[in-house]
């Protein structure tokens, strides 16, 4: 019972969001094709006396609300639907930026819910909770939360919750770029409008046959000019295949065939700028780990 599970929490990449219409309720229909990538949180649980919650980051641009976050929220929700209330110490190892359009609140949610699931089905209770039980709490909790808990290559429409597999190309690189700018996704969408929005396709707009395209690029623009500079750099950076904006900002992305036109990229950006690189990955729900010590020790 001492011992640490842990999951990983990938960063979601939007290659492209187009936004379709508005429902009566309010929430935005969409379109969009999405990746999952080598970037990602890691959260451990271990069983304890008392709920503990903990967090590592680099600086404090990754620092969350230790008493109001996604993670707790989906701790409360798992307890809501299946009444277990053991209780943890919960580390979170934060490296997937804040407010950037990566999805990291929802992917931690997400990773906690299947993390929980495992925890608890492993005790034997009567009632098994299965993966259908997750989504209904994850589409409770946020609209990206279902995506999540896929992790791998989808095709979203709807608001987010008509989610169906599709493949993207293991080929390339990836590269992010974030202007350490938190974005409201509220006041993005808030920002958006139908009748002025223009078509900002870049000319190397198609990664084989998906379309590179964010109908939310102007309003992020409009809050965060430093997306429009970063884009720009992007679009002359010698050998890039196709580059974009993600979610509603205020990270942007760049798309390589090899590696070695990136791994000096960060002459181009500010230093104090977020810089990654990497690949994407299809992720397995069957990717909780136990250890008897807690790794990078908090």
């Amino acid at each position: 019972m001492n011992n640490y599970y842990s999951i990983i929490a990938p960063a979601k990449l939007n290659l492209n969001l187009f936004i379709k219409g508005k429902t009566k309720n309010g929430l935005h229909l969409l379109e969009s094709d999405i990746c999952f990538l080598e970037l990602a949180d890691k959260i451990f649980f271990k069983f304890n006396q008392k709920d503990i919650f903990l967090q590592k980051f680099k600086n404090e641009s990754l620092q969350i609300d230790v008493e109001n976050n996604l993670i707790l929220q989906s701790l409360n929700a798992f307890r809501n639907l299946t009444g277990w209330n053991k209780k943890f110490e919960i580390s979170l190892d934060k490296y997937i930026p804040i407010g950037a359009g990566l999805g990291g609140g929802s992917a931690d949610a997400a990773a906690t819910l299947i993390l929980l699931r495992k925890l608890y089905n492993m005790e034997g209770n009567s009632r098994q909770i299965s993966i259908s039980d997750l989504y209904e709490i994850a589409n409770k909790l946020g609209s990206d939360i279902p995506a999540c808990l896929e992790s791998k290559d989808l095709k979203l429409s709807g608001y987010g919750n008509k989610i169906r597999r599709q493949k993207v190309s293991n080929n390339y690189y990836y590269l992010l770029v974030n202007p350490k700018i938190k974005l409201s996704t509220k006041k993005v969408f808030t920002q958006f409008n139908f009748q002025s929005e223009q078509k900002l396709i870049n000319k190397k707009s198609l990664l084989d046959n998906i379309t590179i395209y964010n109908s939310l690029l102007e309003p992020a623009i409009y809050l965060a000019p430093q997306i429009k500079s970063i884009l720009t750099i992007l679009k002359n950076i010698p050998n890039i295949v196709t580059y974009g904006m993600s979610g509603s900002g205020s990270t942007c992305f760049g798309i390589f065939n090899d590696i070695k036109n990136i791994i000096n990229i960060h002459k181009y950006f500010k230093d104090d700028y977020f810089i990654w690189f990497g690949k994407k990955r299809v992720y397995s729900v069957n990717r909780v780990r136990y250890s008897k010590t807690l790794e990078n020790k908090f």
